[in-house]
């Protein structure tokens, strides 16, 4: 009996979910369908719209640090930085890091359109932003970038 318990456990706790993910994996795949020549128009696309959606100094600081902050316009001292590439945003006060943010799009997305997705929710209703992302604790709290530099 402790037997057959067991292998129901192990059926339904390790091989239940393999499954799951094995079946939305390949759902994924051809809803992806697309061709190498509409992947590139997508980027381009969602470069432009980036590019457009940044000021100049905000621009510069993603092309030359590979992230973007933002300032809260709610909060006093506190920034949110969005990374440049997949990760988490980080939230930042007084340049201390206090914890960082998850926050991801239902369907995959070019890299430029979830950072214009961050920065727009965030300006836009920081509030709604903070109550959809899982927050992730730090467990080695850090200093900004310009406070490791000095120029705070």
């Amino acid at each position: 009996m402790v037997f057959w318990l067991a292998v129901l456990f192990v059926t339904i706790f390790w091989l239940l979910p393999a499954l799951w993910a094995f079946i939305s994996h390949g759902q994924r795949r051809r809803r992806r369908g697309a061709s190498s020549a509409d992947n590139t128009l997508v980027e381009a696309r969602s470069r432009a719209l980036l590019r457009d959606l940044l000021d100049e100094r905000e621009f510069q600081q993603l092309t030359q640090y590979g992230y973007l902050d933002i300032a809260s316009p709610n909060y006093e001292d506190r920034v949110y930085r969005i990374p440049g590439c997949a990760g988490w945003v980080c939230v930042y006060e007084k340049g201390q890091a206090l914890v960082n943010l998850c926050v991801q799009p239902v369907e995959p997305l070019p890299i430029n359109d979830v950072i214009a997705l961050h920065k727009l929710m965030i300006e836009g209703n920081e509030h709604g932003y903070l109550a959809r992302a899982n927050q992730i604790p730090l467990f080695f709290p850090m200093q900004s970038d310009d406070e490791q530099r000095g120029l705070s």
